[in-house]
């Protein structure tokens, strides 16, 4: 088999881990293929710590399959594959919930009666904008007086957050077009 499968092979068979080999085996029949190989990923995942030398060592393992058992395996790599993108799509769809949950919060909240519901996201963006001035002017100010290295953008950043989510500053969001 040409190496290329073989570690295509090899990286499915990584990504899914030992239970779901076992489990997709079980459901084509090939046990003691699925069992060899997610013998091989338990044994490789705890030998190696880094993901090029676990899946160089698992083609190593792959390649001394026969190949009946390798045709199994790419039998199974299709489940493996499906599932996985099984997965995936439900992992963006929860996020996707998650924000239009935390969307329709916030528009819950711009309808409120209450004076105190109405104003509060104006005024922590507010308390946002000004705590993140007088950070970034006294580390600024304490930096030119030798104090210090200034002002941290990390923190900058933290603090004015949110400030630039009030004003629709949702950069992250918008590039994935999870947001206008």
């Amino acid at each position: 088999m040409d190496p290329l499968t073989i570690a295509t092979l090899a990286s499915t068979a990584l990504k899914a881990g030992p239970a779901l080999i076992r489990v997709v085996g079980n459901l084509f029949g090939s046990n003691a293929t699925a069992d060899k190989v997610a013998n091989a990923v338990e044994r490789i995942e705890t030998e190696y710590s880094t993901a090029t030398s676990q899946q160089k060592g698992l083609e190593s393992q792959l390649k001394q399959l026969s190949s009946t058992e390798l045709v199994q395996l790419q039998t199974m790599q299709t489940e493996l594959a499906r599932i996985e993108a099984e997965r995936e799509a439900r992992q963006l769809e929860s996020t996707e919930i998650l924000f239009s949950e935390g969307q329709h919060t916030i528009r819950e909240g711009d309808k409120a009666q209450h004076s105190t519901v109405i104003k509060c996201r104006p005024n922590l963006a507010y308390i946002s904008m000004f705590a993140t001035a007088i950070y970034v002017l006294g580390m600024s100010l304490a930096h030119a007086f030798d104090y210090g290295s200034g002002a941290d953008m990390a923190v900058a950043a933290f603090l004015i957050s949110p400030a630039g989510a009030y004003m629709g500053l949702r950069h992250r969001e918008k590039e994935k077009g999870l947001a206008s």
